[in-house]
């Protein structure tokens, strides 16, 4: 009988341990999600006011690209997010073309595995 008590507790802590995310998993994947919620944000702003401020917008874009990759750099296995954020980047690069006009490179990917 203790055996099976030790085996239970062992099974369960382990069930625990492996099916938790990990700290850092969870930090990527809430500023994944604000980097998704803000080229929402910015996708579906007025033109013109989008185009009065896009030295703001276009600052605070390359600091969420910034602290992403810095983040998905320090993880193993990133694979979904990353498929995230080169969604939401091809959809930031769509609306500043459209506002703006010009042709933006073709790679728009900037997750690296």
């Amino acid at each position: 009988m203790k055996n099976a008590a030790k085996l239970i507790v062992l099974l369960t802590l382990c069930f625990t341990i492996i099916s938790c995310k990990s700290e850092a998993e969870k930090k990527v994947e809430i500023v994944t999600n604000n980097y998704v919620r803000f080229v929402d944000s910015v996708t579906s702003r007025n033109k013109a006011d989008a185009k009065a401020n896009w030295n703001k917008i276009e600052k605070a874009f390359e600091k969420k690209t910034i602290e992403l990759n810095f983040k998905m750099d320090n993880l193993e296995d990133s694979k979904n997010l990353g498929v995230k954020m080169d969604s939401a980047t091809k959809k930031y690069k769509s609306f500043k073309q459209a506002l703006f006009g010009f042709a933006i490179e073709s790679d728009t990917s900037l997750f690296i595995e």
